[in-house]
């Protein structure tokens, strides 16, 4: 079998001027025709690809061998940036004010578009055809679901997707079977009473004193209303209203977050979160309307995915390590609600540091010494697939 590791370095030059290139110019969910454009240029040159632009707005989908007989397996990055003004300091620092790659997708998409390059120069070492998908709008735009919706994941067997950690150093790859990253949903909700004087309360519905009781409320459905072995979090991150000093407001605005490792916990969540609000506030004479916006489901890997991408790491140089859940949201539990997935935690901390600047920190920067075994990860997963576990998922 061709040497990957020789292969990976040839390019490694050229993946980091990408990397760089996209994360001095960062585009939010849906805007990303500047990044799309850049992966397609690119892959130019490279024969026996079918190159997609426009999926879901701003995604590009390739696919490499689409007419092989094999069953089809595919590798997800993300590409989008982040409302952030970048601290960095890096010479190639955002150069869009307000807006930064804090989440590493730059690094994601780079890896992805070297999986090509390397997986396009060892086409006839592999089984099947392999699909790479370059999707927009991760950070709450729902591009994980769009792009589902327009058939990206048609006749795939399988899809693995990996985001940059952090938490972890260079070298380790972070595995974990079943529920791994959390559900994530808004809610809003209004309390509506009546306002009046601040001198005659008695005249009016006071709702700010509603709308405290409700906050307080919402914290028993972790505390009290859920198994404590369970995971849940209720976050009221917004309160708004009222306009003077002197004057009781009509209405208070609560808006916040809600996360569970597990659906049936998400969906008696919701229920609890309209319930607590609504008879409280009809408890004081008010009213309280209560909107939930679902965001991304809980994102679960497939057990036999997810040890195959343990059996995988060595060969990629890396070191499986046991990670636990975590409570931030991705939206690649689209493609994992739908096909076998599983998602891993690729470790960029650079070795000779105890920590490093956290995901969506205005200092955080994919390192490029971490390209190579991300590149790695994608194209042995790909090359080992049909060997070591197509079989198996088909069971």
């Amino acid at each position: 079998m061709t040497n990957v590791e020789d292969l990976i370095q040839n390019h490694m030059a050229d993946l980091i001027c990408l990397r760089q290139e996209i994360h001095q110019n960062p585009e939010l969910g849906y805007q990303e025709y500047g990044t799309a454009k850049r992966v397609v240029a690119a892959l130019d040159g490279i024969e026996g690809l079918d190159i997609r632009t426009g999926v879901a707005e701003t995604g590009v989908v390739v696919t490499l061998g689409a007419d092989r007989p094999g069953p089809m397996v595919a590798l997800r990055a993300d590409m989008d940036a982040l409302a952030i003004q970048e601290t960095s300091g890096m010479p190639y620092a955002s150069a869009t004010d307000g807006k930064m790659h804090a989440c590493g997708h730059d690094g994601h998409t780079t890896c992805l578009v070297g999986a090509v390059r390397v997986l396009s120069a060892i086409r006839d070492e592999l089984a099947g055809p392999v699909r790479f998908v370059f999707q927009p709008a991760e950070e709450g735009g729902g591009g994980g679901g769009r792009m589902c919706d327009e058939g990206v994941l048609d006749g795939v067997k399988a899809i693995f997707g990996l985001h940059g950690w952090p938490y972890l150093p260079q070298g380790e790859l972070g595995v974990r079977s079943g529920p791994f990253l959390a559900s994530s949903d808004r809610f809003r909700i209004v309390v509506e009473g009546q306002g009046a004087h601040a001198a005659f309360p008695h005249q009016g519905v006071d709702p700010i004193p509603i709308a405290a009781q409700i906050v307080l409320g919402l914290q028993t459905i972790a505390s009290r209303q859920t198994d404590p072995l369970d995971a849940v979090v209720v976050t009221v991150a917004q309160i708004h209203g009222g306009t003077a000093d002197n004057i009781i407001p009509a209405q208070i605005e609560l808006r916040g977050t809600l996360r569970s490792l597990q659906a049936g916990t998400r969906r008696s969540a919701m229920d609890q979160i309209e319930r607590i609000a609504t008879q409280i506030a009809a408890a004081h004479q008010a009213r309280a309307q209560v909107t939930i916006t679902e965001g991304t489901p809980v994102l679960a890997n497939d057990r036999i995915a997810a040890g195959f991408g343990q059996q995988v790491a060595s060969t990629a140089s890396l070191t499986p390590v046991d990670i636990d859940p975590v409570m931030g949201g991705e939206d690649f539990a689209f493609y994992a609600e739908r096909i076998p997935a599983a998602f891993f935690a690729l470790g960029v901390r650079p070795p000779d540091r105890d920590s490093y600047p956290a995901l969506h920190q205005p200092d955080y920067d994919f390192p490029d010494a971490a390209i190579a075994t991300g590149v790695a990860l994608h194209v042995q997963l790909a090359r080992r697939f049909w060997s070591d576990a197509a079989d198996e998922l088909n069971g």
